[in-house]
């Protein structure tokens, strides 16, 4: 997993996110939610790969284990995310809430209406700090797509290989529209607002209301929402994938070996495309010792049988790698 941290950014943008994600009440992560990222940018470089390049031996139709899978690992991802979260205090979230009625009564030139709603607001994000002062980025929205690439390593190569050739050629456009699909990946951005800023936004703009500066209070409220730090987590559908097929294989490998063995060099082909994608770039070499150690694994499975502990060392060596790139902050 890659996480891009983002810097603080005030743009109408992120406000307009922020603000109708608290009015509208949502939560964050909808673990149901699966998006289609295929653009028609993505649609067109199909045609264009199809145009160019024979690719018929390497068509692949997604089976329905396929997108039982693909399901439940991307759900187990979302929900490790959304644990890892840090809540945001019941107070905190109010405080927010008030903060908008705020704003929402400055438009409306309600200078009364506002003052009470920037005490009440303050009052809450008094509350929520004294419980915990060392409260500080809160998630308030988040957003989830996934891109998932229908293909084995074989044919992420010859797409690779192919657009090179179409580089030789100077068909750069096209090259470009055939490599855009190569991506496997689950995308996980949270918008996240600093605590502390609230309570000094709110009793600054209380003073300037006082002093019948309204235009300074709606501005020192707006500037305070939109400070947002966007954190975005990309998990490889490969590595969770070959994780999973990791922990089947130990779950059916007594009973039966063959079945094993498949899902262990299926694995192995995963961790394939995930260095063929760029996933792996950064820790090629974790990646490589865990293909080691599915072979050995293999091998002792047709031999003396003895996969328990080989088992339990390869599912760690997966938490460590996912643990990596969980650090990888950008």
């Amino acid at each position: 997993m890659r996480i891009i941290k983002g810097q603080i950014m005030k743009t109408k943008f992120i406000l307009s996110t922020v603000v109708a994600s608290l009015l509208l009440g949502s939560s964050a992560l909808l673990a149901g939610t699966y998006q289609n990222s295929v653009t028609s940018k993505k649609a067109n470089s199909q045609k264009a790969y199809l145009a160019k390049v024979n690719r018929g031996d390497f068509k692949k139709e997604v089976n329905q284990e396929e997108t039982h899978r693909l399901r439940k690992i991307i759900t187990q991802a979302v929900q490790t995310h959304k644990h890892s979260l840090q809540k945001a205090p019941k107070e905190f979230m109010n405080g927010l809430n008030e903060t908008i009625n705020a704003i929402q009564a400055l438009r409306l030139d309600k200078t009364k209406d506002a003052q009470k709603a920037l005490s009440g607001a303050t009052k809450q994000f008094d509350t929520a700090l004294k419980a915990n002062p060392k409260l500080d980025l809160i998630p308030v929205a988040d957003k989830i797509e996934v891109a998932s690439f229908n293909g084995d390593a074989k044919l992420i190569k010859h797409i690779k290989d192919s657009a090179v050739k179409l580089l030789k050629d100077n068909d750069t456009q096209t090259a470009i529209d055939m490599l855009i699909p190569l991506q496997d990946e689950v995308v996980m951005r949270t918008q996240l607002v600093p605590a502390y800023l609230y309570p000094k936004a709110t009793k600054e703009a209380a003073k300037d209301l006082k002093a019948g500066k309204k235009a300074d209070a709606f501005k020192v409220l707006m500037t305070a929402l939109s400070a947002t730090q966007v954190d975005t987590i990309i998990i490889p559908i490969p590595l969770i994938t070959a994780q999973d097929m990791v922990l089947e294989a130990s779950k059916v490998e007594k009973s039966h070996k063959k079945e094993a063995l498949k899902l262990l060099t299926n694995a192995q082909n995963e961790l394939q495309k995930a260095v063929l994608l760029g996933y792996a770039h950064e820790y090629s070499k974790s990646y490589k010792e865990i293909s080691n150690k599915i072979e050995a694994l293999k091998k002792e499975i047709q031999g003396k049988n003895v996969v328990v502990k080989m088992y339990d060392d390869l599912l760690k060596s997966f938490k460590d790698l996912a643990h990596k790139h969980q650090k990888n902050k950008i």
